[in-house]
């Protein structure tokens, strides 16, 4: 049964797109398939292994052996943000409202070269850190670094930049050996940081970001924000305790 010959007309048959034979032609309906396949070919999708990794070692090390480390990356993430909510409610239902942000820490994945170099310069990182020998910890800004991850078309033209800043190495996982594998060593590192910003390059535009505030709007932003912590955490203990009155 031809739902098309039912008898539906008026403004229902109309928005459902239904015609009868002898119906005047009209503008026909999209097909977002068809919109989809389109915008497919025309602008792609974004493959997860073109990408490049930047990066600038806080101490003197070997600079081939850093490029090494960087092109033997065959892993990583871009980074993700959760927000520390505190229920709050004025009247009706709770409401989880945000009052701090969170950064999730990123894990490298590294082919280890037959010299152990990689292994050898996250290994040198982490005494930078903690010196193993006088059991002292460096100053934070000594062994911390920028690093950007670069996201590329397939002609290896980046198009999406994601800058961690004051990274570092929190954590270097163990190296399972084995004498029954024959699989290529691979190191698993964790990298903790501080806070990333990111920037899109568009053919046409060039660079867009959000523009770095002023000393000036730090200040104003750190005071916002603490009040707002400060209100969002207290003030509803403080209302529980104000006697009801009923009517």
């Amino acid at each position: 049964m031809d739902i098309r010959n039912l008898p539906i007309g008026g403004n229902l048959g109309n928005a459902l797109g239904f015609k009868k034979p002898g119906d005047p032609a009209g503008p026909a309906r999209k097909n977002p398939i068809k919109d989809f396949v389109s915008q497919v070919k025309s602008g792609g999708l974004a493959r997860t292994n073109r990408y490049a990794v930047i990066m600038t070692l806080p101490f003197v090390f070997n600079s081939n052996t850093t490029k090494k480390a960087l092109m033997f990356c065959d892993q990583i993430q871009l980074p993700g943000t959760n927000f520390s909510t505190a229920q709050n409610r004025t009247f009706g239902e709770f409401r989880d409202v945000p009052y701090e942000k969170l950064y999730e820490d990123i894990t490298m994945s590294f082919y280890v070269d037959r010299n152990m170099q990689v292994k050898d310069l996250f290994d040198q990182w982490q005494s930078s850190i903690y010196d193993p020998y006088t059991r002292v910890f460096n100053y934070y800004n000594n062994y911390i670094t920028d690093m950007t991850i670069e996201v590329q078309d397939q002609k290896d033209a980046p198009h999406y930049y994601v800058t961690l800043h004051e990274c570092y190495p929190k954590s270097v996982g163990a190296v399972q050996l084995d004498y029954a594998s024959k699989d290529v060593m691979k190191l698993s590192v964790s990298m903790a940081y501080k806070w990333f910003e990111t920037r899109v390059e568009v053919p046409d535009i060039g660079f867009s970001s959000v523009p770095k505030n002023s000393t000036k709007d730090k200040l104003m932003n750190f005071a916002v924000g603490a009040a707002g912590s400060w209100a969002v955490t207290k003030i509803p203990s403080l209302t529980s305790k104000i006697p009801k009155i009923r009517f």
